[in-house]
């Protein structure tokens, strides 16, 4: 008998999936498909144990993946975890090495889009509803994919669900450039076409985050023309804006539901658990898994201009001072009126939402792409779009070798990307997506201070000479489990 595998992790399912913020817990696992994707509410299950999934898949891995390699971040304390991936010694048995919470999210996926056709037929669902459902499905899985390929590289390929003990769970490597033409592009194209164009709600997929992984997409394959139209489209949209008043621009983070904010993931630590952030970017109480590396170049850019109001809500600038490291990230919690300092929260209650997309992501992909275009003015304009909104003030050229080229605006641009993106899981692919024979971005950045790093804790000094080290290696669970699937080259078993 086929069944919905659910790898013992509660589905959420959703009272009203378009009015309302909160998903409520109901655990609907291992139902045999005959009695479950029948009708509306096994829909809004199905649709709730995306997000779900999403919540699994990120709670733990989010900092690792996306700024804990790069130079945003270094070890906090001697844990072995922490150190291995501030000095790229990660290994098949790291645990963010592990993309199974991925895989569930996408079998998810391949189960909403196998059956919602069938609840449709039955006239269980409007149609509007039923395309909202897919629109979410196919948007989901794309994403997961996404990330997969620019995490792995190539990776195994699954679009239709696993229900069946056979064979074909030994599933050997797609490449990533099949994936990212034969699926990822197609189905947000396909999500696109589906999508509500009235729904808002920022805490579920709108027409506004498809688009916004379109961009993203397109400036992961350098389609810099695409990117330029996409972000037009967002903007034509005219529901995103920067916030421009410094006293709510915090809650951009902490509530995740502004006019900036594109695509939020919600998180309330009574029904989803405590959120991993809580542990690797600090609590109330306890200090980061990871902290501020203070000899780079960017940090001490950041902490001499004193009026840029992102410096203080992003990181302890009081109670460790502008000298020793900061212990801990106060980006995504909310401001005590009182002291006017964040109120972090204990680990095990920490609900920070996790920032997929906003506006001001979309305005420096937009500078990104045109400069690459050649128009360096536009890109210009919308970084000081940034730093204006930051009071963060004008461009220091001098730091840029006067403009002279693409190459000094690019830097000015990857350099606001780091301090506005801070922690928001873009500055490790920002270093990647730029790294190329002729332009050796990250191995430049990140070389030296692996170096430095190895060499206090009395290590030889590799660095970070191995480029194929820059995919992440494949999880020895995975290896174990599937024997066709080959490990990423410099990485053993």
């Amino acid at each position: 008998m086929k069944k919905i595998i659910v790898f013992a992790f509660f589905i959420m399912t959703v009272a009203s999936m378009f009015s309302c913020n909160k998903l409520d817990q109901q655990p609907i696992s291992n139902l045999p498909a005959s009695a479950f994707w029948k009708t509306n509410e096994d829909a809004k299950s199905g649709n709730a144990a995306l997000y779900a999934g999403l919540q699994n898949a990120f709670s733990k891995t989010f900092t690792e993946w996306g700024d804990a390699r790069s130079d945003n971040l270094t070890y906090g304390g001697t844990g072995e975890n922490q150190v291995n991936v501030s000095l790229n010694g990660i290994d098949a048995v790291t645990a963010s090495a592990d993309w199974a919470t991925l895989y569930n999210t996408i079998q998810r996926a391949n189960l909403a889009i196998k059956y919602l056709p069938n609840i449709l037929k039955n006239n269980q669902l409007t149609i509007t509803d039923y395309n909202n459902y897919m629109a979410q499905a196919y948007t989901v899985r794309a994403f997961m994919y996404f990330w997969a390929v620019r995490l792995w590289g190539d990776v195994p390929l699954r679009t239709l669900p696993y229900e069946t003990l056979d064979s074909s769970q030994y599933l050997g490597r797609t490449s990533k450039d099949s994936i990212l033409y034969s699926v990822i592009i197609p189905d947000l194209n396909t999500a696109l076409s589906l999508i509500n164009p009235n729904v808002l709600n920022n805490y579920f997929i709108t027409q506004g985050a498809i688009l916004s992984i379109q961009a993203e997409v397109a400036m992961w394959q350098k389609r810099y023309t695409d990117v330029i139209n996409i972000t037009k489209q967002i903007t034509a949209l005219n529901r995103y804006s920067l916030m421009q008043d410094p006293t709510l621009y915090k809650n951009v983070f902490s509530t995740g539901t502004t006019a900036e904010n594109i695509w939020t993931l919600d998180w309330h630590y009574l029904t989803d658990g405590a959120n991993g952030i809580g542990t690797k970017l600090g609590s109330n109480g306890n200090t980061s898994n990871y902290y501020i590396d203070t000899s780079t170049t960017w940090y001490h850019k950041w902490t001499t201009n004193n009026n840029d109001i992102r410096r203080l809500l992003s990181y302890d600038t009081v109670t460790y001072g502008y000298t020793t490291q900061p212990k801990q990230i106060w980006k995504f919690y909310p401001i005590d009126i009182n002291t006017g300092e964040p109120v972090n929260p204990t680990r095990n209650q920490c609900e920070a939402k996790l920032l997929f997309y906003r506006y001001a992501d979309i305005v420096l992909m937009q500078a990104e792409a045109y400069n690459a275009t050649g128009d360096t003015a536009n890109a210009l304009k919308n970084v000081r779009l940034i730093r204006s909104r930051a009071n963060a003030g004008a461009i220091k050229v001098s730091d840029y070798h006067n403009l002279a080229s693409q190459n000094d605006v690019l830097n000015v641009i990857l350099d606001e990307r780091q301090v506005e993106l801070f922690c928001e899981g873009k500055r490790w692919f920002d270093l990647v997506r730029n790294n190329s024979s002729s332009n050796s971005l990250l191995v430049n950045i990140m070389d030296p201070l692996i170096k430095a790093r190895q060499a206090t804790l009395n290590l030889y000094p590799s660095g970070f000479s191995d480029t194929a080290k820059i995919l992440w290696p494949i999880s020895r669970t995975a290896l174990i489990a599937n024997p066709s699937l080959i490990q990423n080259p410099s990485y053993s078993r």
